[in-house]
């Protein structure tokens, strides 16, 4: 789902830095732009590997937040399609499970700036507060209140490249230049809970998509993927903002 988002601007970056030991955790280290793209992504996956105990906590000195439990403190989903119109601000919002990823496969190229991603989490479980405005084909989605859901299968494919760039003082770093994200959640359930004015709401749309995941998924898809994309490019611009060209590609 799109909650995977901050997962995959995580794996985004460790897949292309190289930067100054002080900057890599304990046991995790660079890999040398002079191998082939197949060595290059065979080292880069075994760093990923190096790294995930301590992707649950995030690493500071890489800007990556923890991931496990991921703390969204705000999210904002404003789109309108013709199956689902939807205005949703969603707080405090929790999602567990994110550092039990699977790498399916991975291509990274440090001279032309670009990677390439497949990843599958098992399952995910989110919690939140929610108020939404909106309708899905005929059901209106109105109401607050808080959710619960756990979502499985999920699969992520990532295509992102970078550009040099000069800052204002002539210093070469690299920003995010395009990504592409296609995300596909297997399935699941959510619990809705809210208000008693507002329950006969929730009680549908949590039936509803319960009877109906896979439909409501699809449906959803474009919207999970751009929201993704849009907060990703965000968060791997200031991660890279931090470091210059020379610290990550030496």
């Amino acid at each position: 789902m799109g909650l995977t988002l901050i997962f995959v601007q995580s794996l985004l970056l460790v897949s292309v830095l190289k930067t100054v030991s002080t900057a890599l955790p304990p046991g995790v280290t660079a890999c040398s732009s002079a191998h082939d793209v197949d060595t290059y992504g065979k080292c880069v996956l075994q760093q990923l590997e190096a790294i995930r105990p301590f992707l649950p906590k995030g690493i500071a000195s890489l800007k990556l937040p923890a991931l496990d439990p991921l703390l969204l403190p705000s999210l904002t989903v404003d789109r309108s399609l013709e199956a689902l119109k939807i205005r949703a601000n969603m707080s405090q919002v929790r999602v567990y499970g994110a550092s039990s990823f699977v790498i399916d496969e991975i291509k990274a190229n440090p001279k032309d700036l670009t990677v390439e991603l497949k990843v599958t989490m098992p399952h995910i479980h989110v919690k939140g507060e929610y108020d939404v405005q909106g309708r899905l084909l005929l059901l209106p989605l109105n109401g607050i209140g808080s959710f619960k859901g756990n979502f499985t299968n999920t699969k992520t494919q990532v295509i992102a490249n970078g550009k040099e760039v000069a800052d204002k003082n002539g210093v070469q770093r690299i920003e995010m230049h395009q990504i592409a994200l296609k995300i596909r959640v297997g399935g699941g359930n959510i619990k809705l809970k809210a208000p008693t004015t507002h329950n006969l709401a929730a009680d549908a749309a949590e039936a509803f998509f319960n009877s109906n995941p896979r439909l409501v998924l699809d449906i959803a898809s474009p919207i999970i993927e751009d929201t993704a994309a849009t907060i990703s490019r965000a968060l791997v611009t200031r991660a890279l903002s931090a470091l210059t060209k020379e610290e990550i590609l030496p």
